[in-house]
Order: structure tokens, then C-alpha cells, then sequence
């Protein structure tokens, strides 16, 4: 069954949750900022309110988020899957389809447990899905914390810590607003509780390990440009990494510097996936192109701007379609025709 609330929150949505006593929250495979603030956010406000609260991702805590969760509420179902058993309703936090957040919500499935998606990504209608989505807000923290809000829950300052890392971690520090002010407004809202954001800011910008200055020297080596520029993008083999001490999402650190380059309009990055032959395609653009739909017809999701995608087969070959569509977008969107 297909029922789903946006924002403003239905009722029947924001009362389930009120109803509901002990949860069981996860996120999708390889955390991020986004996901596990929203979780550590919702989590304290839901347990000031009076609930009980478990956190139980496919995935431990990556070690560049640790400082994210100094009580150690995050947990993984390798050493808490009997919490999915005691929980009444499950929640999953930036992602909306259930396979991403897989064992936990596999456990879920086959307990016939109610499991709901609190998201910001864009869903396709056809999937069977309840909870919230709401693309209208920057960031799964943002639409956590107006989530709390219409609760009526309480917001202290280690709520408010969480979700500001949040939406900092997706807005790239506030760069990448979509030119909604209210997002700035609930940044001022958490501030106010007395959050320190000096270092979250710190933390999640100014932290960079030494191996990931190293794998980003091994992938610049091997980008490669098209449309005359407008266009960055590599394929980075599992050798790329060899040696190095890298988080799960390491390689998702390096588009930005892709994206940032003066002239590209849009970035593409192509990394090994879990399974054998398996690849994860990245995508960013500037605000004058959008290219997720490119994303979705490879099966894939996300945003107008920054999306993602997983494909199998010949990388080299699967590359160089996905790139001429990326350069039939620069085409039908901006007019622009640049030979290689």
C-alpha cells in the first residue's frame, strides 16, 4: 500500500508517530552525514518526548562520523538485529526505497512490522511505500527537525547539533540552497539552541584524512573531459584505492572537486560497487543543467543536481553512453554543442 504524506505533515501521519512508543531507526547502506544526523536528532527528541529509541543501520558508524554520536546510540544490526524485534514501527531516514537500508529492513519485512521512509529524495510513484517525502527541503535534517516541530517535541541543543551537521553536510556548508530561505531559517532556529557549529564545520570540511588527499591525487590522474570542458568525469578502479585507509563514502568526496572546476557544468564519477562487475555512478551539475534524469534512467535517483546510479557490465562502454547523454543535455537544456 502507497500512502504517503508531503509538508505540511497529514494527520494520520503525525499521528502514527505520536502513537507509536519504541522505534526503530535506520539509514541507508554506506551513512552519511545526512542520514545519521537526522537519525541522532529525531532519536533525542523522540526520547525527551517520552519514546524509546534504537538505532540499528546495515552499516557500523563510518569513523569520520563518530563525533556525531558521542553517547554511541548508533548501532549495527551485526550486534543489535534483536532491536528490530522489539521496535513497533521502523523508520528510514534519507532513503525511500527499503532494499538501500537492507538487512535491518529485511528483518523488518519478515516480521510483518510496519516500516515508513522519512525522506527528501524524489520517489517513483510506482513503489509501494508509507511515510513522508518531501523534496522541497535541502536536506533529510531539515526535514527532520520541522518533522520534530509538528510534533511538538522538544529541541535542545543535542538535538539541534545533529541536524545542523545535517544540513550542512548536504548543502555543502549552505552552498547549494535552491534558493529556499526557510532553510537558513531553521539553521538560525538550531543555532539559537547555543550549538558550537564551529566544529561541525571543522569536522565535516576541514578534516580531510591524509589517504583521502592521496586517493584524490590517484583520481585526478585519471579524469577525463568532454563537451569541451563542460563535462569531468572518471572511472576509478578498485587499484585506485589500494594501500589506503578510506572510508566507505571516500570516493563521494572527491565530486565536489570535479564539480568545482571552472567550466564544468557537470561531474561524473564511476566507482567499484559491492558485487563483482558492479559499478556506482555519482553525478553533480551547476544550477543551469539538471541531470537526474540521466540517473533515473540508469535505475537510479536523487536530485535535479546531484544524483546517483548502479549499473553492471563493460564500465568503459556503460561510461560513454551515460557521457553522450550528458551531452545531450547541455544540448536540449543550454544550446550548447562542443566537440570532445
Amino acid at each position: 500500500m502507497r500512502q504517503l504524506s508531503g509538508y505540511p505533515f497529514e494527520p494520520w501521519f503525525l499521528q502514527r508517530l505520536q502513537a507509536t512508543t519504541r522505534f526503530c531507526l535506520m539509514t541507508h547502506v554506506g551513512p552519511d552525514a545526512d542520514g545519521l544526523g537526522a537519525q541522532l536528532g529525531f532519536a533525542r527528541a523522540a526520547e525527551l518526548a517520552g519514546r524509546q529509541v534504537r538505532i540499528v543501520n546495515e552499516d557500523p558508524c563510518p569513523a569520520r562520523y563518530s563525533w556525531m554520536d558521542p553517547k554511541g546510540r548508533i548501532s549495527d544490526f551485526d550486534h543489535a538485529a534483536d532491536e528490530c524485534e522489539k521496535a513497533e514501527l521502523g523508520l528510514i531516514f534519507d532513503a525511500h526505497e527499503h532494499d538501500r537500508a537492507k538487512r535491518p529492513a529485511e528483518r523488518f519485512r519478515e516480521l510483518g512490522k510496519p516500516l515508513w521512509v522519512v525522506d527528501h529524495h524524489p520517489s517513483d510513484p510506482t513503489l509501494d511505500l508509507q511515510g513522508v517525502i518531501a523534496p522541497e527541503f535541502s536536506s533529510s535534517g531539515e526535514l527532520v527537525y520541522r518533522l520534530i516541530e509538528a510534533l511538538g517535541w522538544p529541541i535542545d541543543a543535542e538535538v539541534a547539533a545533529p541536524l545542523y551537521a545535517a544540513m550542512s553536510f548536504d548543502t555543502g556548508s549552505f552552498r547549494f540552497l535552491r534558493n529556499q530561505g526557510d532553510t537558513l531559517r531553521v539553521a538560525a532556529a538550531l543555532l539559537d539552541t547555543g550549538i558550537d557549529t564551529n566544529p561541525i564545520q571543522e569536522a565535516l570540511f576541514a578534516s580531510r584524512p591524509r589517504d583521502e588527499v592521496t586517493l584524490l591525487g590517484r583520481a585526478l590522474t585519471r579524469q577525463r573531459f568532454s563537451a569541451g570542458g563542460r563535462i569531468a568525469w572518471a572511472i576509478l578502479p578498485q587499484e585506485v584505492g589500494e594501500g589506503l585507509d578510506l572510508a566507505n563514502d571516500a570516493f563521494g568526496e572527491l565530486i565536489p572537486t570535479f564539480i568545482g572546476i571552472d567550466g564544468v557544468m557537470i561531474a561524473l564519477i564511476a566507482k567499484p560497487g559491492r558485487q563483482p562487475n558492479e559499478w556506482k555512478l555519482s553525478f553533480r551539475s551547476k544550477a543551469a543543467v539538471k541531470i537526474g534524469h540521466v540517473a533515473k534512467g540508469l535505475r537510479g535517483g536523487g536530485h535535479d543536481h546531484a544524483a546517483g546510479a548502479t549499473v553492471n557490465g563493460d564500465i568503459e562502454v556503460v561510461c560513454a553512453e551515460v557521457v553522450a547523454q550528458l551531452r545531450a543535455a547541455l544540448v536540449d537544456q543550454l544550446g550548447i554543442v562542443a566537440d570532445d
